[in-house]
């Protein structure tokens, strides 16, 4: 009989705190007191691709690309994180050695411009930021080098989808001393825009 008053009580009591989970708030239970409104901080990535892994030919879209450099190959010279080769269609050869990889939305050194505002490009990429090593510049090229006169010194490069939906390949071309990023002016010359073939 004990035992069963005693299973009895235990029951009763498990019944009162189940009917009282809300310690005697009259809201449903997960029902928040008031509304809240959270922020949406989630940014939508764009696709991007170090340049020269998985597209090597490009097509010339603005005006000083086809005037300047005309369509672009590009190509890895020996392993993957070593020289790239750039070899333009008016007779340009640029060959540039990797040193770093920056968010495009950071600032580049030149009049406070981030890397994108140079590039005209999208400011969620990457800039992949080369050393010139050589530019070979050959008679045929109308209007000089990537700097025109100048010794190209330093590339800013970015490989993403656009807006519009296409492979696009952004250029921007450095005469200066100062490496990019600079507190220094790494002196911009060009930019130079293309879209995949």
């Amino acid at each position: 009989m004990r035992r069963l008053i005693f299973v009895s009580l235990a029951v009763l009591a498990l019944g009162v705190a189940g009917c009282n989970r809300n310690n005697g708030d009259a809201s449903l239970p997960g029902e928040r007191p008031q509304t809240q409104v959270d922020a949406e901080t989630r940014v939508d990535t764009v696709p991007q691709e170090e340049p020269a892994i998985a597209r090597s030919q490009w097509r010339a879209v603005n005006e000083d690309s086809r005037a300047v450099t005309g369509n672009l190959r590009v190509s890895l010279q020996g392993r993957r994180g070593g020289p790239l080769v750039f070899a333009f269609a008016t007779g340009i050869t640029v060959v540039g050695q990797p040193y770093t990889v920056v968010p495009a939305d950071s600032r580049s050194g030149v009049g406070g411009q981030s890397f994108a505002a140079l590039l005209g490009g999208d400011p969620r990429v990457d800039a992949f930021l080369y050393r010139v090593e050589s530019e070979n510049v050959t008679p045929s090229a109308p209007r000089g080098g990537l700097c025109g006169d100048a010794v190209t010194r330093y590339l800013a490069v970015s490989e993403f989808v656009d807006a519009s939906g296409r492979w696009v390949f952004k250029i921007a071309a450095f005469s200066g001393e100062a490496q990019p990023p600079s507190s220094t002016d790494p002196q911009l010359c060009n930019a130079y825009s293309y879209a995949a073939q």
